[in-house]
């Protein structure tokens, strides 16, 4: 089982294989400069969009003080993520001559690989709860509206950590991967992109490069899990399984923390009480990707 945990994977990359068409490097740095501004003017329609179709309360909701503003900005903001789909899709027909849905892999190994890490996430996530800290949780929203808002809010998370896959490892990796060898390139280079996109001084404070290399950690976690078993299904699992825990479960106050059940009894510029949390958590998802690789390596092997 050790020797498999290492081992390469026996068939072929289909992503990697479908971005051969076109693997030329002119075409990525091209194809993510478009993907960045589709995003851009996306997401001014859509915010242009929200104040017509929402008027005066969209503007009581966006100037609202985010940590006080509830769930209706953290609903709005995950909406928004659906404008970053555009840009992979278009750019992989009309740069690289590939199929869009060739960006998540074989669609139904996708669909298990996605549930074998939620899975996995959802028992070892539940065990690293039980280990104690030193603060109180306080309760945010009440049982009844959380469960109202549930359904929409992890239909919009899907679609959020989604299209940060669909991007990063669904068409900036195997592109990379179809024409370098090397995963200092393949992986390093789009993790590091994934963790300077979390980068926010004005939010996090002196402990903001902390929360890069966190979301660096596990874009490197990410990228293993897409290039060992050829889909985003395990990084997009492990990637919507923490962020269901931390949006809705036990958050942060502020503007992604409006929907969660509990906060926590700290402020995200807090840096003294932030960087110890946040490297708890680089631990904890170090040993949920190590759970995931080895719960889909049993099951290749199990289905031989």
């Amino acid at each position: 089982m050790l020797r498999g945990f290492f081992a390469p994977q026996n068939q072929p990359n289909l992503m990697v294989e479908a971005a051969r068409a076109q693997p030329a490097l002119w075409r990525v740095i091209v194809g993510m400069v478009i993907c960045l501004l589709t995003y851009v003017l996306g997401l001014l329609a859509y915010f242009y969009a929200m104040s017509h179709l929402i008027g005066t309360k969209f503007e009581a909701v966006w100037t609202a003080d985010p940590q006080t503003s509830g769930p209706s900005l953290t609903l709005i903001l995950l909406g928004s993520f659906v404008t970053m789909l555009v840009g992979p899709f278009f750019v992989a027909w009309l740069l690289h001559d590939r199929s869009p849905w060739s960006l998540f892999g074989p669609l139904r190994q996708m669909h298990r690989q996605f549930w074998v890490a939620v899975a996995v996430f959802s028992a070892l996530a539940t065990l690293s709860a039980l280990i104690p800290t030193d603060f109180a949780l306080v309760r945010s929203l009440g049982l009844k509206e959380w469960l109202l808002l549930l359904p929409l809010a992890l239909g919009l998370i899907a679609i959020q950590t989604g299209a940060e896959e669909l991007l990063f490892r669904g068409y900036i990796q195997s592109q990379l991967a179809a024409r370098f060898k090397s995963p200092i390139i393949w992986a390093v280079l789009p993790s590091v992109l994934f963790g300077l996109a979390h980068f926010a001084p004005e939010e996090h404070g002196s402990a903001a490069w902390y929360l890069v290399l966190a979301t660096g950690v596990f874009g490197l976690c990410a990228a293993d899990l897409t290039h060992r078993f050829g889909t985003i299904g395990p990084a997009w699992g492990f990637h919507f399984a923490n962020n269901v825990m931390a949006m809705l479960a036990v958050s942060l106050p502020g503007a992604l923390g409006g929907l969660a059940l509990y906060h926590l009894p700290i402020a995200a510029n807090d840096a003294e009480a932030m960087v110890p949390l946040i490297l708890r958590d680089i631990a904890v998802t170090i040993v949920i990707w190590l759970g995931i690789r080895f719960a889909l390596i049993w099951r290749e092997n199990a289905h031989r």
